[in-house]
């Protein structure tokens, strides 16, 4: 509809998806009200069972103690899906600690990047990038969102730069 209205002249389709676009919505859908148009379903997401073991807790105390254990419960899991990820490469994955592993077994990628991947990292790190998904990078590679959810933890912004060769 965006596209459509910016054609002829009107607000651009970012105009409408933004908050202040709400005044476009509704003319939008009352529009398609008056014409017998179809608006978009809304997906509905899918329930975690976290959030089930979450509403028996009455206690605001306990209830927020079980939330924080079951938001790094999720985050575990993540992090052990990206170890899989990392595993399937062939790589080496040290849980003893640093004393195990040397930094250039670590630091060394046993591949070069080509030109359009060296891009593709590039552009994940850019400012404009950050900048469109509301997201700011901390000098020790945090990547948080403006209002302080970690995005990527620690290190990320900084691994990127090293592979690059920054």
């Amino acid at each position: 509809m965006g596209i459509l209205s910016e054609a002829a002249g009107g607000p651009a389709a970012a105009a409408v998806r933004d908050k202040t676009g709400d005044d476009y919505k509704a003319l939008i859908k009352t529009f398609a009200g008056a014409v017998d148009g179809k608006s978009r379903k809304a997906s509905k997401r899918k329930r975690s069972v976290l959030y089930d073991i979450l509403e028996g807790v009455s206690d605001p105390v306990l209830r927020t103690r079980i939330g924080i254990l079951l938001a790094e419960l999720e985050s575990a899991r993540g992090q052990i899906t990206a170890l899989r990820h990392l595993a399937s490469q062939h790589a080496v994955v040290y849980l003893d600690g640093p004393d195990t592993a040397t930094c250039s077994d670590v630091l060394t990628p046993p591949f070069d990047l080509a030109q359009q991947e060296r891009n593709v990292l590039e552009r994940a790190i850019a400012p404009a990038t950050l900048m469109h998904w509301g997201w700011v990078a901390e000098p020790n590679g945090w990547l948080k969102t403006d209002t302080g959810q970690v995005v990527y933890p620690a290190g990320y912004i900084t691994a990127i730069q090293k592979v690059l060769g920054r």
